[in-house]
Order: C-alpha cells, then sequence, then structure tokens
C-alpha cells in the first residue's frame, strides 16, 4: 500500500481526534456518539493496519488544537463532516487496492470493510442534532440578504453622498431597518414550517444580518478616504463569502466552487448593478 494513501493512518488520525473530542464534549448525547463514531475508527484502523506498510502512528498536535477550536467556533456537525470529506478523497484510492487483491475471498471482505465503514459513519452523523444546524437556513438567509442588499446600497450611498460619515450613518439606518425587516420575514415564514421555531428563526435571520451591516459599515468609519473604504468594503465582502462558502460546502456537501460562484454573483452583481445606476443618476442630477 503507499505510504502517501496510508489507510490505517487516517483511521487512527480520526480515531485520536475523536476521542480527544469526546474527553472535553459537555453535551451527554453527543458525548456518547463521539465514544462511538471513536470505538468504530479504531476497529478500522486495527483493520487497515494489517494492509498497511507503516507501523507507527502519531497524531500532530497542532492538527488536535485546530480541531477543538473548530469545534468551538464551528459546531460539531461541521467538524465531523470535515474529517469525514477527506475520506470522499480516498475512496477511489481504498477501492483500487480492494482491486489488487488477488484472492477473492480478501477482496470480497476489504469492500465490505470500506462499505460498512461509509454507511455507519453516516448513520452516526445523522444522530447529531445541532441547533445551528438546524436553523442555518436562516443563518445564510440573514447573511446572503445582508451581503446583496447592504454592499449595493453603500455602493450607491458612496457615489451620492461622497462622505464616509454619512455613508456608515446612513448603511446602518438601512441595514438595521432591513435586518427587523428580514426577521419579521422570517418569524412569519417559519410559522408555517412545522417543527420550525419562529421566534428562533427570526433571531437567527436578524442576529445574522446585523453581523453584516456592522461589518460592511466598520469600513466606512476607520478611514476617511472613499477610495480605502471601498476596498476595505470589497475585501470584507470576499471574506464572508469565501467563508461562508466554506462553511456551507463542507456542512452539506456541496461543491466549494458552485456555493463561492452563486453568492459572488449575487453580491457583486448587486454591487455593480447599483453602481451603474448610482452614476447615471448622479450624471442626472448633476446636468
Amino acid at each position: 500500500m503507499s505510504q502517501n494513501h496510508s489507510f490505517a493512518s487516517y483511521q487512527y488520525r480520526h480515531y485520536k481526534i475523536l476521542s480527544e473530542l469526546e474527553k472535553i464534549e459537555t453535551n451527554k448525547e453527543f458525548k456518547k456518539i463521539l465514544k462511538k463514531f471513536a470505538e468504530h475508527e479504531w476497529k478500522d484502523f486495527v483493520f487497515w493496519k494489517e494492509h498497511d506498510q507503516k507501523k507507527e502512528f502519531k497524531l500532530n498536535v497542532l492538527t488536535l488544537i485546530t480541531i477543538k477550536i473548530m469545534r468551538k467556533i464551528l459546531g460539531l456537525t461541521f467538524v465531523v463532516k470535515y474529517l469525514e470529506r477527506e475520506e470522499k478523497d480516498l475512496l477511489k484510492h481504498y477501492h483500487e487496492y480492494a482491486n489488487q487483491i488477488k484472492d477473492p475471498a480478501q477482496k470480497a471482505k476489504i469492500k465490505q470493510a470500506i462499505e460498512h465503514e461509509i454507511q455507519h459513519e453516516q448513520e452516526l452523523i445523522a444522530q447529531i442534532k445541532e441547533e445551528r444546524v438546524e436553523f442555518i437556513s436562516s443563518i445564510i438567509l440573514g447573511i446572503n440578504d445582508g451581503l446583496i442588499e447592504l454592499t449595493g446600497a453603500l455602493v450607491g450611498f458612496t457615489l451620492a453622498l461622497q462622505n464616509n460619515t454619512l455613508i456608515a450613518l446612513t448603511g446602518a439606518i438601512t441595514g438595521i431597518a432591513a435586518s427587523l425587516s428580514m426577521a419579521s420575514s422570517a418569524f412569519m415564514q417559519a410559522q408555517y414550517e412545522p417543527g420550525k421555531n419562529p421566534a428562533k428563526a427570526a433571531l437567527y435571520t436578524g442576529l445574522a444580518y446585523i453581523i453584516v451591516v456592522i461589518l460592511l459599515v466598520f469600513p466606512f468609519l476607520i478611514t476617511n478616504t472613499i477610495g480605502n473604504a471601498l476596498t476595505i468594503l470589497g475585501l470584507t465582502v470576499a471574506t464572508i463569502i469565501t467563508a461562508i462558502s466554506y462553511y456551507t460546502s463542507i456542512l452539506f456537501e456541496r461543491p466549494f466552487a458552485k456555493q463561492i460562484s452563486q453568492m459572488a454573483l449575487f453580491s457583486v452583481g448587486t454591487a455593480i448593478i447599483t453602481f451603474l445606476i448610482g452614476l447615471l443618476l448622479r450624471h442626472w442630477v448633476i446636468i
């Protein structure tokens, strides 16, 4: 087996990470799931170790610290799916290795182990129920609408007002009003979705929108130059789009390129359209 695709190393890495996460987990249900997950990875490690040339296995401490930080900030569902994404990248190598085995009985045993591993892990992941994931649609709604509406509005205000303080003030007022409107809409919408808490849907949507408002208005408060403010605004929008696209691509197992291109298209596209409209209106007003 190639050292570049050490299945045993992969299983050992996951076993150690899940074991450490289980030790620090405070949610009793999640703790049980992590324990089962770790036990499953250990069994897989023992199985693949017999087919691996590598004999010594260890986990980088920095990797473990990073994973623990991710657990605190991004949630358990994200971390587990992040870890399992690596497995999907290795699947073709698993099957290639199985096909190289000459003994039919051994080949069948390895293929069965691969399929069992995938099925068992999917069952365990499905048991993890986090509120942030349950209301992720509300969070994304708030962030996405905030980016699309406020980015365009701020660009338009820049052309019209030509004053960073006024732009920030107008943007903040517009953003707060829009966040309250979005929260109200989310509340009304959730009333027609069985099992969804309208109040929490409104809270997550409104809060996500407000955070976007703060991040996008901030550049106009820290610099007096409109050009600098727009540059920082552009970098902020790009950072938010990249971060959210990556997070949702892992969470929902979707292509990252598709996620980021869709968000960028709507956000940047709206800003460009607003900019052009602002130029035309400014030209007409001057005339």
